[in-house]
C-alpha cells in the first residue's frame, strides 16, 4: 500500500509493530509551546502497564506488563551500525552480530541458545542497519528468566570464538550472495558511492573479500576491538514484555542487564559534510536485473529527526502522495504515462543526512516522456512551496494519525520489543511508542526548511530500465549504470508554468467521525453465523470476541466463479482485472487509507473485494468501490496492464531462489496453476474483447458470498446485501461454489522438478508426505518441526556453512501432512546438496532417537502455547476463520481440531511420524531442484523411482487430486 503519510521505514515498522496501551496513560495532545511529553505516552486503547527506568550502568529500559501475554520477549539495541565499520573490515558490525550468537563464557555451547529456544517455544533474531544493531528473542513465560540470562550474557562475555571466524565469515558471505542480484541493494550501493568520502560510502553487508585477515588488519582481533569499543551499556536500549507484574520485571531487568559494562562512550555519530557538487544535480541511468520501468527523484536532505514532533517530512510526502484531481499522480495516470507514484522519506538514513524520494512506475508511453514527468513533479513541488504550506493539511494529517494511535492494536511480542528498542535509539523514551503518530503542532518553518532542500542541487534523477545505456558496473552487486549531469536548460524548465492543470489536494471526505461500537449483542458468538441468505447472496458475520472495543471491521466480498480455476484465459484476465481496478481506484484507496480504511481487489477463484479499517464510512466506500468493479479501459490501458503482468511473471525469476522453489511447490500441490511460460504465452494473445467478455461472464455467473468480521450490526449486513444486489447484472446466474483441488499423494510417487535459474544460487526443497491423512499427522508434524529445524540449522548452516537460508518446512496439503528440508546455497550444486540432505536425514533420525521424554514434553508444550496463544489483533483473530470460510468448513474448527490432536501426541508418535514419512522409502515425495547460473555446469540429483516434471500442466495430467 502507498505510504500515505511519508513516514520513515522505521516509523512504518512501528505502525505495524507498536500496538499497545498502558495504565499510565497520558494524552498525546500538547500545547503549542511544548512539543515533547514528560510522561510516557501510550494509546488509549492499550490497557497494559508500562514503566521506564535507567539502570545504574545507564541502560535505558521500557517494561511492558501484559497479564494476558502467553509469551515473553526482550530486545536490546546498540547505537552502532554499518556506518561505523572500520574501512579495513567492511561489514564488521554485521559480522559481529552473527558472532554473538555462538556462545558466551557462561553458556559456551554454540548450539545452546538455539536449542533452548526450540524447547521453550522461542524465536530469536537480530539485524544490523546503518546506525543500529538490534537483538531480540521471545520464549514461553516460564522460560523468560533463563532466556534473559542467556541473552544478556551476549553483551557481557561473548566467546567470539576465533575458530568460528571462517564459518561466520562464510555465513555473512552467503547472506550477501543472496542479495547481490537484488536491484534495491545495487541502487543503494550506487547512491552511496556517489557520496564520495562520506562514511555511508562503504560495503555494508560484508563478504569474503572485505572480511578477513589482511596486511595490518586481523579479522578476529578487529572484531574483539569493535565489540570492546562500541558495545557499551550507555548506548544500549532494552525493551521487555511479559505477563509478570512491573515490580518483578524491574527486578529481572536489573538482575540481567545491570552487569553490562558501561564504558561511558559517546554515541557514534556522523558529521562528515557532503559535497553536493559530486552527489547532486545528477542523472543516473541504471540497468536493473528485473524488467522494470521506473523513474526516481531522490533528494538528499539534512537529518531532521529532531523535528519528529512537527513532522515536516510527513507533511511534504503527504502532498506529494496525493491522488486527488490536479496531483501529479492523477494527471500523469490520466495521460497514460505512469501506473504509480509514491513518496517516502527517511530522515537519518545516512547518519547526518537523510532522503526524500519519489518513485514513479512508468508505462511504455511514459518511458518516452521522462523529462516531462520530472518537470511535472518539480513544478508541483514549486506549487507546494508557493501555496501548499497550509495549516488545513496539518489538521487532516494529525486527525488521521490521532485516529490510528487512539485505536492501535497489539502485535506479536517479538516485533513489538524490537521496534520499541529501535525507537528508543531515535526518540525520547517517552515517545518510544507514539513517535510516528505524534504531530504536536503546525510548523511552517520546519516544512519550508525541507522544501528548500528539494532543489536541483540535492537531486538525483534515476532512469531505471533494462533499456538504459550504461558504461560502468558495480563491484559488489549485479548492476550497470551511467551518470551524467542534469542540464541547466532542463533545470530552468522546471520554473516555467506546467502544461498540466496542477492543483493542491482538496479536503479528505472519508475521515471517520463516529466510533460507535455496534456489536454488544453479538459479543458471545462461538463461531461465524450466516446472517443473510437471499437472492443468491450469502453473508456471514462474526463479531470480534477479543477486541470488541475496536470500531473496525473486515469485509471480504467474493465473486466465486467456476471457470477461474479451470480456464487459463479467465485466470489471467482476473489478474489483469484486479490490476486495472486497483490502478483506476488508487485515488479512492489513497483517500480511504488516510481515513484509516483499506480497499483492494485481488484475484482468486473469481474476484475478491476487500475493505477494512474504521467502519464509520465503509458503507460509502463500498458504494463507490462496487460501482466501479467492472472496469472500463481502452486498448492502451489494457496493453499496459498486460505488459505489467508479463513483466511481473518474468521478474519472479529474479527473486531469491528459495522463494522461487516454494512458488513451484505451491503450484504443484494445488490445482488452478500454470507455468509462467504458459501464462506469458497466453497473455500475449489475450485481447481486449476477450477481457471484456470474461469480466461479463464472471459478473453474470458466480456465487456471491461475503464475510463481515468486526464492528457490523444487522443493519450494516442488510446494507451490504442491498449494495451487492444492486451491483449484480439483471441476468445474474448463481453457480456452484468452486475451490482449488489439492494433489493426492500416492505411495511410491517421487515427483522431481528440475529447473535452471537466471540468478546465481541453488535452491532445493525435499518434501515427504505422510501416507495417512488427517489432523493426527498434522499435529505430529507440528511438534516435530521445531526440533528438526534447530538441528538442521545448527548442522547445515552454523557448522557446515552450506547456506544462509536453510530450514525445515512442515505444511498441510489439504488433508495430508508434509515435512522436509529446504535450502538456498551459494557453495554447492544441486546434486551435492541433495546428497547432503540424504545423509543428514539419516543423521537426524539418530538425533531424534536420543530425544528424552523431558525434552519432548518441552517441545510439545512450546507447540501448544503457540497454537493456543490468544490473537494479538483483529487480523490474527479472523485469519483462522476466514481460511475455514474459503474452504467451506462452516464449523470453523480447523484450529481446534489441530490443538486437540497436538495434546494427544506422544514422543513415540513423533518418532513414528518421521519414520513413516522421511524414513519411508514408499512415502510420496516432492523434490524441487533449482540450479543457479553459478552452478550451470554441475549436475542435478536423480532420485530413485523419480518421475521428472517439466511443467505444471504435465504434472496435473499424471496425478490424482483429493
Amino acid at each position: 500500500m502507498k505510504k500515505i503519510l511519508g513516514l520513515s521505514v522505521l516509523a512504518l515498522a512501528v505502525l505495524s509493530g507498536c500496538n499497545t496501551t498502558s495504565q499510565n496513560q497520558a494524552t498525546p495532545a500538547q500545547s503549542s509551546a511544548v512539543l515533547l511529553s514528560d510522561t510516557f505516552i501510550t494509546s488509549p486503547n492499550d490497557k497494559r502497564s508500562y514503566q521506564t527506568l535507567k539502570l545504574d550502568n545507564q541502560i535505558e529500559v521500557v517494561l511492558v506488563s501484559d497479564p494476558s501475554a502467553e509469551k515473553s520477549a526482550a530486545s536490546l539495541s546498540v547505537g552502532v551500525g554499518l556506518l561505523h565499520d572500520p574501512m579495513s573490515q567492511q561489514g564488521m558490525a554485521h559480522y559481529l552480530e552473527h558472532m554473538l550468537f555462538l556462545g558466551t563464557e557462561r553458556y559456551p555451547d554454540t548450539k545452546g541458545y538455539s536449542e533452548f529456544m526450540a524447547k521453550n517455544g522461542g524465536a530469536h533474531n537480530a539485524y544490523t542497519w546503518l546506525d543500529v544493531t538490534n537483538y531480540m528473542f521471545k520464549a514461553n513465560n516460564d522460560a523468560f528468566d533463563e532466556g534473559l540470562d542467556r541473552f544478556s550474557d551476549f553483551f557481557k562475555a561473548p566467546k567470539l570464538y576465533p575458530e568460528y571466524t571462517d564459518k561466520e565469515k562464510n555465513a555473512v558471505n552467503a547472506e550477501w550472495s543472496m542479495r547481490r542480484e537484488m536491484d534495491f541493494f545495487g541502487q543503494f550501493k550506487l547512491t552511496r558511492k556517489m557520496m564520495g568520502d562520506h562514511p555511508a560510502n562503504r560495503f555494508l553487508i560484508g563478504n569474503l573479500e572485505t572480511l578477513g585477515d589482511k596486511e595490518g588488519s586481523g579479522l578476529h582481533q578487529e572484531t574483539v576491538e569493535f565489540y570492546n569499543q562500541y558495545y557499551s551499556a550507555n548506548i544500549m536500549k532494552v525493551a521487555l514484555i511479559s505477563n509478570l507484574p512491573l515490580a518483578d520485571m524491574e527486578a529481572l531487568a536489573k538482575k540481567h542487564f545491570s552487569g553490562i559494562k558501561n564504558k561511558n562512550i559517546e554515541k557514534p555519530s556522523v558529521t562528515k559534510k557532503l559535497d553536493m557538487a559530486q552527489s547532486g544535480s545528477k542523472r543516473v541511468f541504471y540497468k536493473p536485473n528485473e524488467d522494470v520501468k521506473q523513474l526516481k527523484l531522490e533528494f538528499t536532505i539534512e537529518n531532521n529527526l529532531k523535528d519528529f514532533a512537527v513532522k515536516p517530512n510527513s507533511f511534504v510526502s503527504y502532498l506529494l502522495n496525493s491522488e486527488m484531481p490536479g496531483s501529479p499522480a492523477q494527471l500523469l495516470k490520466e495521460k497514460g504515462w505512469i501506473s504509480g507514484l509514491n513518496a517516502d522519506s527517511s530522515p537519518n538514513l545516512y547518519g547526518n543526512y537523510g532522503t526524500l524520494q519519489i518513485d514513479v512506475d512508468l508505462t511504455d508511453s511514459g518511458m518516452q516522456q521522462r523529462e516531462k514527468i520530472v518537470a511535472t513533479v518539480m513544478q508541483y513541488i514549486k506549487l507546494i512551496k508557493d501555496q501548499g504550506v497550509d495549516k488545513k493539511y496539518f489538521s487532516e494529517i494529525s486527525t488521521s494519525l490521532n485516529n490510528q494511535f487512539q485505536f492501535l492494536e497489539k502485535t506479536d511480542e517479538f516485533n513489538y520489543v524490537s521496534q520499541l528498542s529501535a525507537n528508543m535509539q531515535n526518540y525520547p523514551v517517552n515517545h518510544a511508542i507514539n513517535a510516528p503518530y505524534h504531530y504536536a503542532q503546525f510548523d511552517a518553518a520546519a516544512i519550508n526548511r525541507v522544501l528548500a532542500q528539494l532543489s536541483p542541487e540535492s537531486l538525483k534523477v534515476w532512469h531505471i530500465s533494462q533499456q538504459e545505456e550504461t558504461d560502468s558496473k558495480l563491484h559488489f552487486y549485479d548492476g550497470e549504470y551511467r551518470i551524467s549531469d542534469l542540464s541547466q536548460a532542463e533545470i530552468a524548465s522546471w520554473n516555467k508554468p506546467s502544461d498540466l492543470p496542477l492543483s493542491l489536494p482538496a479536503v479528505n471526505r472519508m475521515l471517520p467521525e463516529n466510533f460507535t461500537l455496534k456489536t454488544d449483542k453479538l459479543a458471545k458468538q462461538s463461531q461465524p453465523e450466516l446472517a443473510y441468505d437471499k437472492a443468491g447472496i450469502k453473508i456471514w458475520r462474526f463479531a470480534s470476541q477479543e477486541f470488541n472495543n475496536q470500531p473496525k471491521g473486515l469485509l471480504e466480498v467474493y465473486f466465486n466463479n467456476p471457470k477461474a480455476g479451470k480456464d487459463i484465459y479467465t485466470s489471467i484476465a482476473l489478474e489483469i482485472w484486479a490490476d486495472i481496478y486497483n490502478l483506476q481506484q488508487s485515488a479512492l484507496s489513497t483517500e480511504a487509507a488516510i481515513a484509516g480504511m483499506g480497499l483492494n481487489v485481488s484475484p482468486g477463484n473469481g474476484l475478491i473485494l476487500t475493505l477494512n479499517g474504521f467502519t464509520d464510512k465503509q458503507n460509502s466506500l463500498l458504494q463507490q468501490a462496487i460501482g466501479q468493479l467492472r472496469v472500463k479501459t481502452d486498448e492502451q490501458g489494457f496493453n499496459q496492464a498486460v505488459d505489467r503482468y508479463i513483466r511481473n511473471l518474468n521478474n519472479a525469476g529474479k527473486q531469491f531462489p528459495f522463494y522461487q522453489a516454494f512458488d513451484e511447490l505451491n503450484k504443484l500441490t494445488r490445482s488452478g496453476n500454470y507455468s509462467n511460460e504458459q501464462l506469458i504465452k497466453t497473455a500475449k494473445v489475450l485481447t481486449l474483447g476477450d477481457f471484456e467478455r470474461i469480466m461479463d461472464q464472471v459478473l453474470k455467473n458466480n456465487q456471491l458470498r461475503a464475510f463481515a468480521f468486526g464492528n457490523y450490526d444487522q443493519a450494516d449486513i442488510d446494507s451490504v446485501a442491498k449494495q451487492l444486489s444492486d451491483a449484480l447484472p439483471e441476468m445474474h446466474h448463481e453457480t456452484s461454489y468452486s475451490r482449488d483441488k489439492f494433489w493426492k499423494p500416492e505411495p511410491g510417487e517421487v515427483m522431481v522438478l528440475k529447473k535452471d535459474l537466471d540468478v546465481a544460487d541453488v535452491a532445493i526443497i525435499d518434501l515427504y508426505v505422510h501416507p495417512e491423512p488427517g489432523y493426527k499427522q498434522k499435529a505430529r508434524a507440528e511438534v516435530l518441526r521445531s526440533h528438526f529445524r534447530t538441528i538442521a540449522f545448527d548442522k547445515l548452516r552454523t557448522e557446515e556453512q552450506l547456506a544462509y537460508a536453510v530450514g525445515v518446512t512442515a505444511r498441510s496439503i489439504e488433508d495430508y501432512a508434509g515435512i522436509g528440508l529446504y535450502i538456498q546455497s551459494p557453495v554447492k550444486g544441486p546434486k551435492d546438496i541433495q546428497n547432503r540432505f540424504d545423509s543428514f536425514k539419516v543423521e537426524y533420525a539418530a538425533e531424534l532417537d536420543k530425544v528424552t521424554e523431558e525434552t519432548f514434553t518441552q517441545l510439545k508444550n512450546a507447540t501448544l502455547v503457540g497454537l493456543k496463544e490468544k490473537p494479538k489483533n483483529l487480523q490474527a483473530e479472523v485469519s483462522p476463520m476466514i481460511r475455514d470460510w474459503y474452504r467451506e468448513n462452516f464449523n470453523f474448527d480447523s484450529k481446534a481440531k489441530l490443538i486437540a490432536e497436538v495434546e494427544k501426541v506422544t514422543l513415540a508418535d513423533v518418532k513414528n511420524f518421521y519414520r513413516e514419512s522421511i524414513g519411508n522409502s514408499d512415502a510420496a515425495r516432492l523434490n524441487i531442484q533449482l540450479r543457479g547460473s553459478k552452478f550451470k555446469d554441475t549436475p542435478f540429483a536423480d532420485l530413485k523411482g523419480q518421475t521428472e516434471v517439466s511443467n505444471v500442466e504435465q504434472f496435473y495430467k499424471g496425478i490424482s487430486f483429493q
